[in-house]
C-alpha cells in the first residue's frame, strides 16, 4: 500500500488490482471501482519511477536547522550590543538641544531610514515626499490615526473581498485565466505605446518585443486553459476544505514583519556603531562589505524560510486531502496542524538548507545591483542577468522540491531528484512550465488592491481629508489589499502545485477520493495533452 501523512489508502497489488481503500474513505465516498482500475492500470503501464512513501520520522538536513538557529542567535546577541549603544549616542548627541527628548526618539528613526536608503537605494516615491513636504512647508501635518484608521478598514475589506476570490476562482477559472492572458498583451502594447509617445525608444521596444512573446504565448498556451483552470478549481477546493491553511499563511505576514523590524534593529545599529556614525547619518568609516553580504544573507535567508514553512504546510495538508480526505475536510483539520508540526520540526533542515540557497543568491544580486548604481558598465550588467537567471532556477527548483518534502518528509536533495525524475517520467517537463495559474493570482491581487485603494480614497474624503492626502490613501488601501491578496493567493498557487505533482503520481488515489474532480482533470488534459495522456 501507499502510506502518505502515516495513513494508508488504496494503492495496487502486484497483480494491477487496487486494494482497499481506507475505511473511513470508504464510507465518505461512493467509489467507481472500474473507473479507480482503468486509471491505475494505465498508470502502473506508464510507472518507471519509485512512488513517494511517508518517510519515518527523522530530522532531515539537521545541519542547517541548527545553522538557522545559530544565525537568529547571533542576530539577537547583535541587537542586544548595539542598539543600546546606538541609542546612547543618540541621547548624548540630542540631550542639550531644546525639545532633546522628542529629538531623541526621532533620530535613531531617521537614522535607520538613511542607512537603509543608502544601502538599497530605494525611494518608495519622491513626489509622496514632495507632497509631505509642501504640507509641512503649509504648517499641515499627517494624522497617523486617520492613517491606521484607512489601514484597518481596507485590510478588513481587503480580507473579505480575498476570502470571497475563491468561490470567485471556482466558479470563473477558465473567464480569468484568458483575461489575465489579454490583460498582459494589452499592457505589454500600451508600454510600446507609451514609449513611442514619450519619446523613449528603449522603453518601447522592450514593450513591443514583450508584445509580440505575450502573443505568441497566449497563441501556444490557449487550447491549454481548460487544463490548467481544472487544476485551480482543485487546489481552490482543498483550501477550500481546509481554510486554517490561511491562518497560517497570515501569521507567517506577521512573523515577516517582525522579522523586518528585528533586522532593520540590527543592520542599522551594527552599522552605525561599527562603522562610527553619528546622528546625522555621517559615518567616519565605510561599511565592511563581507558583513554587508551576510546580513543580506540573514535578511532573505528567514523570509524564504518562512515562506517556504507555508508551501510545505499548504502540501502536506493538500496531499492528505488528495489521500484521506476525510482527515482534511474541516477548517482545523488535522492535516493543517500535523503538516505544520512536521514543516518546523523534522523537515525544518530541509526547508532551511532549500532557503539558504535561494538566499545566497539574492544577497549576490543585490550587491551587484549596487555595484551597477556606482558603475554601470557592461560585465556588471551581464553579471546582474545572470545572477537573476540563476535565481528564477533556484525558486523553480524549490517551488516543486518542497511539495515532495511537505508530502512525504524526505530531504530537500531526495525530494527535488524524485519530483524531477517523476515529470521526466512522465513526459511532463514541458507542462510544469506554464504559467497561466500564476498570472491569473497575480491579476486577482493587483485587483482587490485597485478596489481596497479606491475605498481608501473613499474613506479620505469622509474624514475630511484634502484632496492633496488622496494620492497616500489610495496607496494605503492599494498596499493593504495586494499584501492581503497575494499572501491567500501563495496558499492557492502552493495548493496548485501540489496537485500538479499528485496527478502525476497518484490519479488512482483521485478518481477513489475525487471521482467528479478527477473527471474533470482527466478530461481536460486528454484534450491539452493528447500526446502525454497516458491515464
Amino acid at each position: 500500500p501507499v502510506v502518505v501523512q502515516g495513513t494508508v489508502v488504496g494503492a495496487p497489488t502486484a497483480g494491477g488490482a487496487a486494494a482497499a481503500p481506507h475505511p473511513m474513505a470508504a464510507s465518505s465516498y461512493n467509489h467507481n471501482t472500474s473507473s479507480t482500475n482503468y486509471v491505475q492500470a494505465n498508470f502502473d503501464a506508464n510507472a518507471d519511477f519509485v512512488k513517494g512513501e511517508k518517510q519515518p520520522k527523522r530530522c532531515n538536513d539537521m545541519a542547517f536547522a541548527i545553522l538557522f538557529y545559530a544565525h537568529l542567535a547571533v542576530m539577537a546577541w547583535v541587537a542586544a550590543t548595539y542598539v543600546p549603544i546606538m541609542s546612547n549616542n543618540m541621547a548624548e548627541e540630542y540631550g542639550g538641544y531644546a525639545g532633546g527628548d522628542r529629538r531623541m526618539m526621532e533620530a535613531p528613526v531617521g537614522t535607520a531610514f538613511r542607512s537603509l536608503a543608502a544601502l538599497f537605494h530605494r525611494t518608495i516615491s519622491k513626489a509622496g515626499e514632495r507632497d509631505l513636504q509642501d504640507n509641512n512647508d503649509n504648517g499641515e501635518d499627517v494624522d497617523y490615526g486617520d492613517v491606521a484608521f484607512i489601514m484597518v478598514v481596507t485590510g478588513m475589506v481587503g480580507l473579505v473581498i480575498s476570502a470571497g476570490t475563491l468561490t470567485f476562482m471556482m466558479m470563473f477559472a477558465q473567464v480569468l485565466i484568458k483575461v489575465a492572458l489579454i490583460f498582459n498583451i494589452v499592457v505589454s502594447l500600451a508600454m510600446g505605446i507609451a514609449g513611442i509617445l514619450s519619446g523613449v525608444i528603449p522603453m518601447a521596444i522592450m514593450g513591443f518585443l514583450s508584445f509580440a512573446w505575450t502573443a505568441c504565448y497566449a497563441r501556444v498556451v490557449w487550447p491549454r486553459i481548460p487544463f490548467a483552470a481544472q487544476n485551480l478549481i482543485t487546489a481552490t477546493t482543498a483550501v477550500k476544505k481546509n481554510l486554517g491553511l490561511t491562518a497560517v499563511s497570515f501569521s507567517s505576514l506577521g512573523v515577516m514583519l517582525g522579522w523586518s523590524l528585528w533586522w532593520a534593529a540590527s543592520f542599522t545599529s551594527a552599522m552605525f556603531v561599527t562603522s562610527g556614525c553619528d546622528a546625522a547619518g555621517v559615518c567616519e568609516r565605510e561599511a565592511n562589505g563581507l558583513v554587508v553580504f551576510l546580513f543580506l544573507v540573514s535578511f532573505y535567508w528567514t523570509h524564504q524560510v518562512i515562506k517556504n514553512t507555508v508551501h510545505c504546510t499548504v502540501a502536506g495538508t493538500v496531499g492528505t486531502w488528495w489521500f484521506a480526505p476525510h482527515e482534511a475536510s474541516s477548517c482545523c483539520s488535522s492535516a493543517v496542524r500535523d503538516s505544520w508540526i512536521r514543516s518546523v520540526t523534522t523537515s525544518f533542515g530541509s526547508i532551511c538548507f532549500g532557503s539558504l540557497i535561494v538566499a545566497i543568491i539574492q544577497a549576490t544580486k543585490e550587491i551587484v545591483r549596487q555595484m551597477r548604481e556606482q558603475d554601470d558598465g557592461i560585465l556588471l550588467c551581464c553579471a546582474e542577468c545572470l545572477i537573476g537567471c540563476l535565481e528564477a532556477l533556484a525558486e523553480y527548483f524549490n517551488k516543486w522540491a518542497f511539495v515532495y518534502v511537505g508530502l512525504y518528509g524526505y530531504s530537500f536533495i531526495d525530494s527535488g531528484k524524485n519530483v524531477m525524475t517523476l515529470f521526466k517520467t512522465r513526459g511532463w517537463t514541458t507542462i510544469i512550465t506554464d504559467n497561466l495559474v500564476g498570472s491569473v493570482l497575480a491579476m486577482l491581487s493587483v485587483g482587490v488592491g485597485l478596489i481596497t485603494g479606491l475605498i481608501g480614497i473613499l474613506l479620505a474624503s469622509m474624514k475630511g481629508l484634502g484632496a492633496e492626502f488622496s494620492g497616500g490613501a489610495f496607496a494605503v488601501g492599494f498596499i493593504v489589499g495586494l499584501v492581503l491578496t497575494s499572501v491567500l493567493m501563495s496558499v492557492v498557487e502552493s495548493a496548485t502545485n501540489t496537485v500538479i505533482v499528485c496527478f502525476a503520481e497518484s490519479p488512482a488515489e483521485f478518481e477513489q477520493n475525487h471521482p467528479g474532480l478527477s473527471r474533470a482533470m482527466r478530461e481536460t488534459w486528454r484534450q491539452a495533452w493528447p500526446v502525454e495522456f497516458r491515464y
